[in-house]
C-alpha cells in the first residue's frame, strides 16, 4: 500500500512540468465546468467543458477580466467574484436552469479559494457539475421502489375490499328480487354503485399486475374497427365524425387482445370526451419498418391538454375530469409497457391531442392504406 510519504517522495522525483501536464489533462477531461480567476478577477483557467458551455475558446478569455468576458454577469460566473469579495468559498449550491444554454436540469455549483504557500488568498476556482442524468436516474429508482410498495398495498387492499363487496352485492340482489318497485329502484342504484367500485378495483389490479396471459396473433386493424363500432353511436350523438386511415397489410401483433382492447378503448373514450361540442376523431395505423412496430394514432380536435399537465397524465389518479378516476391513461400506458411498447402524447390547448401507441409486431408486410369515414350510420370506403 502506498503511504502519503511514498506519494510525496514519488512526486518529488518527477519534474514539475509532468504534474502540470497531468493536472491540465485531468481538468480538461472532467465533465465539470471549471473556471479560475486571480485576485483581480482575471481568468487564469478555462477548461474544455467551459468552452462547450460558454461557446468561447480558452485562448480568447484567459488573461481577460471576468467582467469583460461576461459584461452582464447575469449567470453563475458571479459566484467567483462573490467568493473573492467575501473571502470565503461556497459549497454545493444547486439550481435548475443554465442561462448560457437555456437548458433546464440539475446543476451544482461550488467555489474554492486558491491560497499561496503563505496562506494568502490568490484567486478562486468555480466548478459547475451537471447532475441532471444522475438525478433523473435516482428519481426513477425511487419511483420504482415506491411503485413496488404501492403495488403491494393496492393489490392487497383491492382484494380485501372485493371480498365484503361481493357479500353485500349478493344480499342486495336477493333483496332486489323481493322488494317493492320503489325500494327496488334504490337497490338498483346501490348495485350500480357497487359495480363502479368493482370496476375501480379491477382497474387497480390491472394497473399493478397487467398479466398478458392470452397472447395470440391479433390484427390491430380488425380490433380497432370492432371498438369503433362500439363507440360509433356515442360519436353520432356527440356530433363527432370518426375517420380511420388503416395500413391494410399491417402485420399481426403478438398481444393479449383483451388488454389491448382495454387500452385502446380508454384512449378512444378520452378523445371523444375531449370534444364536448363535437369534432373529428381520426384513428390511424402505420407500420414502422425501422422499429418493426405498428403505430396506432388517435387524434382529436378537442380542448387539448395544458403543457404543465402533459408530464403528469400517466400518473395514477391524476385527472382533469370532474368525474374521472385518473386511471385510464395510466392503465393504457402500463399495458403497452407490458407488451414492450410505449405511448407518446402530443397536445395543444384549444386544438386537440394526438395519442400514439407503439406496439411491437412479428413480421414485415408490404403496407397499403385504406380510409374509412364513419359519419352517423353511414360509412364510405376509399383506397389511396
Amino acid at each position: 500500500m502506498m503511504t502519503k510519504q511514498t506519494v510525496l517522495k514519488t512526486r518529488n522525483c518527477l519534474p514539475d512540468y509532468f504534474w502540470r501536464a497531468y493536472a491540465s489533462f485531468v481538468v480538461d477531461n472532467t465533465m465539470a465546468v471549471i473556471v479560475a480567476v486571480d485576485m483581480n478577477g482575471r481568468i487564469t483557467l478555462f477548461n474544455r467543458q467551459a468552452e462547450l458551455v460558454f461557446k468561447k475558446k480558452s485562448e480568447e478569455v484567459v488573461g481577460k477580466t471576468l467582467k469583460s468576458v461576461f459584461p452582464q454577469l447575469g449567470g453563475h460566473e458571479h459566484y467567483l467574484l462573490s467568493a473573492l469579495q467575501c473571502g470565503r468559498g461556497m459549497t454545493e449550491v444547486e439550481n435548475n436552469y443554465c442561462p448560457y444554454t437555456g437548458r433546464e436540469g440539475v446543476f451544482v455549483h461550488s467555489v474554492a479559494l486558491v491560497r499561496s504557500p503563505a496562506g494568502e488568498i490568490s484567486g478562486a476556482i468555480w466548478m459547475r457539475r451537471d447532475h441532471t442524468k444522475s438525478r433523473r436516474l435516482q428519481n426513477e429508482i425511487n419511483s420504482a421502489e415506491v411503485q413496488a410498495i404501492v403495488s403491494q398495498i393496492a393489490a392487497g387492499t383491492a382484494h380485501e375490499i372485493r371480498n365484503p363487496l361481493t357479500t353485500i352485492k349478493g344480499y342486495i340482489q336477493l333483496a332486489n328480487q323481493k322488494a317493492e318497485q320503489d325500494v327496488s329502484a334504490y337497490l338498483q342504484m346501490a348495485l350500480e354503485g357497487i359495480k363502479e367500485v368493482e370496476n375501480i378495483i379491477s382497474d387497480l389490479l390491472t394497473l399493478f399486475h397487467p398479466k398478458a396471459e392470452g397472447l395470440q396473433l391479433i390484427s390491430i386493424n380488425a380490433l380497432l374497427l370492432e371498438l369503433l363500432q362500439l363507440v360509433q353511436h356515442a360519436g353520432t350523438l356527440a356530433n363527432i365524425v370518426i375517420r380511420t386511415i388503416l395500413d391494410k397489410d399491417a402485420p399481426l401483433c403478438l398481444a393479449d387482445a383483451k388488454l389491448i382492447k382495454y387500452a385502446l378503448l380508454n384512449i378512444l373514450r378520452n378523445a371523444m370526451e375531449a370534444m364536448p361540442d363535437g369534432g373529428c376523431l381520426t384513428v390511424k395505423t402505420v407500420y414502422q419498418r425501422e422499429s418493426n412496430t405498428v403505430t396506432i394514432s388517435v387524434c382529436d380536435t378537442g380542448i387539448g391538454i395544458r403543457q404543465e399537465d402533459l408530464s403528469r397524465i400517466f400518473r395514477p389518479f391524476f385527472t382533469t375530469k370532474k368525474d374521472g378516476s385518473g386511471l385510464g391513461l395510466t392503465l393504457s400506458n402500463r399495458i403497452l409497457q407490458h407488451h414492450n411498447g410505449y405511448i407518446v402524447v402530443d397536445s395543444t390547448c384549444g386544438e386537440g391531442s394526438s395519442v400514439h401507441l407503439h406496439l411491437p409486431v412479428t413480421h414485415s408486410p408490404q403496407p397499403r392504406q385504406i380510409c374509412h369515414l364513419f359519419e352517423g350510420k353511414t360509412s364510405q370506403r376509399s383506397k389511396y
